[in-house]
């Protein structure tokens, strides 16, 4: 290479390098105007964070004034709803005392008067105002003016002229008091007979008062009883109104017993009577149970119809321990009497009632401040069951089979007693009927597969350990016979071995890795087999054998068992239907006596 050519290099060199520091310079004053630019930028960045965060700051407070606001306007409506709500109740409120003050001015009006009439009963059916004018102490004039004055004020109330036959009784007018008697029972028939029923009772004349009765009895319908005739039922059964009553009111409980549906009558009875029956429990008779099989459930049914009577009679000696008639019964003191008389003069007529019972309602509704809902169920609270009329059939059910919640004295439920004796006579009947139809005349047992037919009549001998070594000796040879059956199977040990010999010999040489270990264990398995069925004969009869002695043990006590449950089962059956009679004459005694 020539000096020329060298500093021709060099100069391109230098030439070269100059543009790159020129190009340096450029980019650092490009670096600088970009500096100067992030700056700017960095500062325009600050000033939107700052705004930023001031802007959060107003959102946060926006958001609380909305929060503010929002609780505000909730309580402003709930202030609204309870205002709404109270307003509501005022104005219900309001309403309730303006119709409360307009019909206490009718009640005031319309039935003031009856007040007056009710207590003027009260004293002129008392006793003690009878001797009064017997012994001229009252003027029988007075009695008079008294009752005509009630008469001219209430002249549609049957207890006006009701009184006005009474004073007349008082005064030996007979005419007038049988005009008065008539216009009573056609203002009310029931109300008047049953009125003048218990009255004649106290004022002793038992003859009127049975006639009454009998006459009292002919109007009532005994599918709508009132709530009265239960403490008349129990002055009758208390003998208050004498023996004729008490007769015709058993004949006219009779009757009606008899004019209800036979069908749905006899189906209540029955119902009633079989709920008493007996139930065999799971824990009792389980061997026989166990060996009949499907039998069971036909002879269970059977066993619990036939404890009907007997399950009966016990709780008809609880209920009633002094018989179906009671003991010799003392005459009644005269309360029921008068309690029925009292409630009989008490009882409001239906406009009376109606009118009342709206009243009590606006009552409640102020109680309660308006609360319609409160109200509506406090009033229906308060009215209770002794405004609902019931059926005979329902007054008898709970007269016999629930004492408890019939509001009847012992008398009074021994003649409802009475009264469907016949019917529950025939419900055991045909409990018992079904009872032996049911009965088969044989059973079969079956334990460990064999069976014996045997018979259900417990009289009849049944010879038990015979067949309990009949069971043991089958049993015994059948162990045996399974024990002789195990065997070594020579042909079977030959073929297993001939098929390892052939394996080890033929396979295994030829074959490597897990197909020759798989093989091993194969030929291992044979040997094991081989062995276990060359040496352990001795070992399976063992076996067979405690098995066999296992199940025969078994069978046998289930067998023991089964035929001494069998026994105790038909032993009770037999006698549980015997009981029928005792059932009848337990009826029947106290009829005699």
């Amino acid at each position: 290479m020539t000096s020329g050519d060298v500093m021709e290099d060099r100069n391109e060199t230098d030439s070269a390098l100059h543009r790159l520091t020129e190009r340096l310079e450029d980019v650092g004053e490009e670096q600088t105007r970009h500096g100067g630019r992030l700056d700017t930028f960095e500062d325009g960045l600050h000033g939107v964070r700052a705004d930023v965060v001031r802007l959060r700051g107003d959102v946060t407070e926006v958001r609380q004034d909305v929060a503010e606001l929002e609780n505000a306007v909730s309580g402003t409506r709930e202030v609204l709803d309870a205002f709404i709500e109270q307003y509501g109740r005022d104005r219900e409120v309001a309403r309730a005392q303006a119709e409360l003050a307009r019909l206490t001015t009718v009640f005031q009006t319309d039935f003031a008067q009856r007040k007056q009439t009710r207590a003027l009963a009260r004293g002129l059916v008392h006793t003690l105002t009878a001797h009064a004018v017997h012994r001229k102490v009252v003027n029988t004039a007075t009695v008079r003016a008294c009752v005509e004055e009630r008469m001219l004020l209430e002249p549609a109330y049957w207890l006006a002229p009701a009184m006005m036959a009474v004073a007349a009784n008082f005064r030996n007018e007979t005419d007038q008091g049988e005009r008065a008697q008539s216009h009573a029972c056609t203002l009310d028939a029931a109300k008047a007979n049953l009125f003048f029923a218990l009255t004649s009772s106290r004022l002793g004349n038992e003859a009127a008062a049975a006639a009454w009765m009998d006459t009292y009895l002919q109007t009532l319908d005994p599918g709508e009883l009132g709530q009265d005739f239960y403490v008349v039922l129990d002055a009758i059964a208390s003998n208050e109104l004498g023996e004729k009553a008490l007769s015709y009111t058993r004949q006219a409980m009779a009757r009606w017993n008899q004019s209800m549906h036979r069908t749905s009558a006899a189906a209540k009875w029955e119902a009633q009577m079989r709920n008493l029956r007996r139930r065999t429990s799971e824990d009792q008779y389980t061997a026989l149970r166990e060996t009949c099989g499907a039998q069971w459930d036909a002879l269970r049914h059977g066993w619990e119809l036939a404890t009907v009577p007997g399950s009966t009679l016990d709780y008809l000696r609880r209920t009633f321990p002094d018989g179906p008639d009671g003991a010799d019964r003392p005459v009644g003191d005269g309360r029921h009497v008068e309690s029925a008389l009292e409630r009989l003069i008490n009882q409001l007529e239906p406009d009376e009632a109606h009118l009342l019972e709206q009243m009590r309602r606006l009552e409640r509704i102020i109680e309660h401040e308006g609360d319609l809902e409160a109200a509506r169920q406090a009033h229906h609270s308060s009215l209770g069951p002794e405004a609902e009329p019931v059926t005979f059939m329902v007054l008898l059910d709970q007269a016999v089979f629930a004492p408890d919640a019939a509001r009847l004295g012992p008398p009074a439920r021994r003649m409802a007693l009475r009264a469907i004796w016949p019917s529950l006579e025939s419900a055991a009947n045909q409990a018992v009927a079904e009872s032996r139809r049911r009965l088969p005349h044989h059973i079969t047992l079956s334990v460990a597969g064999y069976s014996w037919n045997l018979p259900t009549d417990p009289y009849q001998r049944v010879q038990s350990g015979a067949l309990i070594d009949d069971l043991a000796a089958r049993l015994e040879q059948q162990t045996q016979a399974r024990s002789d059956a195990v065997v070594r199977h020579w042909p079977r040990v030959c073929g297993v071995l001939l098929f390892g010999t052939v394996t080890g010999a033929l396979v295994v040489p030829f074959v490597d890795g897990l197909a020759r270990g798989v093989f091993l264990l194969l030929i291992l398995a044979v040997v094991v087999w081989v062995l276990w069925e060359v040496c352990g004969v001795s070992l399976r009869k063992r076996h067979v054998r405690e098995q066999g002695d296992q199940l025969r043990h078994k069978a046998v006590a289930t067998l023991a068992n089964a035929l001494q449950q069998r026994e105790d089962f038909f032993a009770e059956w037999h006698e549980s239907m015997q009981k029928l009679a005792a059932l009848a004459l337990w009826a029947g005694t106290s009829k005699q006596r």
